[in-house]
């Protein structure tokens, strides 16, 4: 049986009487009362409820919330229209969003929050129908504010028509699909004031990038129009599922997803160059702690730094430079850059993987690293057809975290197999591909000797995510122009014909 419980509620004070002489009494006991009734509400012990209970809990709280929310809207609009009615001419909008700023912090709502539940009470006062809909828990906040939106560019004499036309609408959709209906109508009613609504739109287009504390790089912004659908498509074009064994939150898929787009957007090289050099990752290490495995880098360009563990499926696929320097960290000597992946690797692999090699991924060879097998780079693995596999960024990455996974390569065939060693239990690693087609491991590769011992060095890894592509055959030279005729020569004498070295057949 469910138990109720009443608390104390606090007084309500009102502020000013603007109405009627016990318009502020009815409004305080008004209050109290609800205050009773919401303790009650909030002290519900909801585990003794059935199923059909609590759905009948949650769909009856529905309309007194939404007429709360509506009471609250139309107090802020009331609120911000006095404060600019009392200010000076020239401090109007400055009262407007001092008033704002207390009505935000006093039901600590965001400021943003604070001033739409306003535009929602503004609309609920200019337009007779929305106002009632509004305060009789038919219509949610956000519907009141787009309503008001739209019929602010809808001639007079149109919008009542219009208004029955929204509040129909409204009925049975959530705000964003009621949003794009609303848009939709406001287009076929008034397609010029909507062209530019959608203008005014545009100016409030904004990115916000900044570095975090802990390293990370928190972005967040808002497109309109056509910039919006092109985000739009390309975040979905680079959104896929999780392969056998995955488990992502629809966040950690939109992430992946942007990772990816930023991965093939610097690949195509169509970026402005820096300093003559395209836009790429940059990695600084020590060339011990390289060697090591278990040091630190620096990303170049932020600074950010990063553990090695975190760095190795980059290495594989990236371009190495050294920088000498002297004891006391002056660059004495930078070397060429070399890249760890030639040419004719990538275009075996290309022909052999066709794609990403983990199991129920189908990601296509231009989102692929070239991803080390058996022997790692830090160990001095040699890349070879034998030692190497397509792999996305994605899964690149939990291979390279996974020591107990290894790379299997007979023939044509890739696969990924648990380590059979007795350190590694079975089944403690969760989160290995699917498919295990065999548990034979191939012969390690030799490694590459190490460098020579001498000054202390840094290695600069720019990482740059697209592979190698042959060059362009060279278009043939046009033939040239004919030279006015000369006076011919004196006949000489026919040399002999050389024999061919091969008979013509």
């Amino acid at each position: 049986m469910p138990t109720f419980a009443a608390e104390p509620a606090a007084p309500y004070h009102a502020a000013a009487n603007h109405g009627e002489p016990d318009a502020g009494a009815d409004a305080q006991a008004a209050v109290t009362e609800l205050a009773a009734t919401a303790a009650r509400v909030a002290a519900l012990d909801t585990d003794a409820l059935t199923h059909a209970e609590l759905e009948g809990l949650v769909e009856g709280l529905r309309r007194p919330m939404t007429q709360l929310d509506a009471a609250r809207a139309r107090a802020f609009a009331d609120l911000e229209r006095r404060a600019v009615q009392q200010a000076p001419s020239h401090q109007m909008a400055g009262a407007r969003d001092e008033q704002r700023r207390r009505n935000a912090e006093q039901n600590r709502l965001s400021r943003s929050d604070a001033k739409r539940a306003a535009e929602a009470g503004r609309a609920a006062a200019d337009h007779a129908a929305t106002g009632a809909a509004f305060r009789e828990g038919h219509l949610g906040a956000e519907h009141a504010r787009i309503i008001g939106d739209t019929l602010q560019h809808v001639s007079p004499e149109r919008r009542e028509v219009v208004e029955a036309r929204l509040l129909s609408l409204a009925e049975d959709r959530d705000p964003n699909a009621f949003g794009r209906a609303a848009r939709e109508l406001l287009g076929k009613e008034a397609p010029g004031s909507a062209a530019k609504a959608e203008q005014r739109q545009q100016l409030r287009r904004a990115v916000r990038m900044a570095d975090t504390a802990d390293g990370g790089f928190a972005f967040s912004g808002l497109l309109y129009g056509t910039a919006a659908e092109a985000a739009r498509t390309a975040i979905h074009a680079f959104r896929t599922p999780d392969a056998p064994g995955e488990h992502r939150t629809p966040e950690q898929r939109n992430a992946d997803a942007f990772e990816q787009l930023c991965e093939v957007a610097l690949r195509a090289g169509e970026a402005p160059t820096q300093h003559g050099v395209r836009p790429h990752l940059l990695v600084i290490v020590e060339e011990a702690d390289l060697l090591r495995g278990d040091g630190t880098a620096r990303f170049g360009h932020s600074g950010q730094p990063l553990t090695m563990s975190s760095l190795q499926h980059l290495l594989s696929d990236c371009t190495v430079s050294r920088l000498v320097r002297d004891a006391a960290g002056t660059p004495i000597e930078a070397s060429e850059a070399v890249r760890t992946v030639p040419q004719g690797l990538w275009r075996a692999l290309l022909a052999r993987d066709g794609g990403c090699t983990w199991a129920g991924c189908d990601a296509p060879p231009s989102w692929c690293d070239v991803a080390h097998g058996h022997t790692a780079f830090r160990k001095g693995g040699i890349l070879s057809p034998a030692n190497a596999a397509l792999l996305c960024r994605r899964h690149h990455r939990r291979f390279d975290a996974n020591d107990d996974i290894l790379l299997v390569i007979e023939g044509d065939s890739v696969t990924y197999v648990r380590r059979t060693d007795d350190t590694v239990p079975p089944g403690e690693r969760t989160d290995a591909p699917a498919t295990m087609a065999s548990d034979q491991v191939p012969a390690a590769a030799q490694p590459d000797p190490p460098p020579p011992d001498g000054e202390v060095t840094q290695i600069a890894l720019a990482i740059e995510r697209d592979p190698p592509e042959p060059p362009e055959p060279p278009e043939p030279a046009e033939p040239p122009e004919p030279a006015e005729p000369a006076e011919p020569p004196e006949p000489a004498e026919p040399a002999e014909p050389a024999e061919p070295e091969h008979p013509p057949g």
